[in-house]
């Protein structure tokens, strides 16, 4: 009988897999980077700038009729909060994604044994930790410091504000998705970031708005999140409107991502 020699199979290629360990380290690099472009710690300063600001002008505190019986600085502690997470998702995260693609960062991860997707989550993971930090900061200051009143239903805030941060994030990733430069990276975020600074009350109070725009500003990320700050509309459609943006976002982002 003919002995038949069968060859091995070539092994298979290894699986990526991340690691706790590895996405820490993954988290310490982002970090490091983040140290020596500190663009997104500027984006925390400036708000907490502005609030210093009001803060010490004399009779922001003042409770004022056109603005519903509420403070200056009341109306303005969420707007100011709302600017860390608006400015990091919309600028700090896209910009960030177009420097690592100019130097080619993202195509040696593509090809790494690091998984692409666990780089990603350890970028937002520092970037939600910012802005976390930045959030807290300037709430803890303008109402334990400056007196500006809590909201009534703090878990409706709470939740409204992380869902608002992931739908702002999710929306950040799809201009993260197709900048290829730093200067195109802030193109594509600045009209969103725009249209939610405005609809958040920063440049005019939404209570002096007409009907129509505080209707429109419901369907606006950070407008649903600051109408949840003052008790205004049904809870459950804000959430459905922040969450749908986050869905929307995601799989648009998804879709459009390459590493180069």
């Amino acid at each position: 009988m003919t002995a038949v020699t069968v060859a091995a199979a070539p092994s298979a290629r290894p699986r990526r897999r991340m690691t706790a360990k590895g996405f820490r380290a993954l988290m310490g690099m982002h970090v490091k980077l983040m140290r020596r472009e500190p663009g997104v710690f500027v984006m925390i300063l400036l708000p907490l700038a502005l609030l210093l600001v009001f803060g010490f002008i004399p009779g922001t505190k003042k409770p004022e009729a056109n603005l519903g019986g509420r403070s200056t600085l009341d109306v303005y502690v969420p707007t100011i909060a709302a600017m860390v997470p608006l400015l990091i998702a919309c600028s700090g995260l896209p910009s960030m994604m177009a420097s690592f693609r100019e130097r080619n960062a993202l195509r040696r991860f593509s090809v790494s044994p690091v998984p692409p997707g666990g780089m990603l989550a350890a970028l937002v993971a520092v970037l939600s930790a910012a802005t976390l930090a930045g959030v807290v900061l300037i709430v803890v200051l303008g109402t334990a410091v400056f007196g500006a009143h809590m909201p009534s239903n703090l878990g409706a805030v709470i939740s409204s504000f992380v869902l608002g941060f992931a739908a702002v994030m999710a929306v950040g990733m799809i201009a993260a998705a197709l900048a290829t430069t730093s200067g195109m990276a802030a193109g594509l975020g600045m009209p969103f970031m725009i249209l939610n600074f405005f609809f958040s009350g920063l440049y005019v109070p939404t209570a002096e708005l007409p009907h129509v725009f505080e209707t429109i500003g419901g369907y606006v990320p950070f407008g649903a999140v600051m109408d949840s700050w003052s008790g205004q509309g049904a809870l459950w459609q804000h959430l459905a409107v922040l969450a749908g943006y986050t869905v929307v976002g995601g799989v648009v982002s998804a879709r459009l991502f390459r590493w180069e």
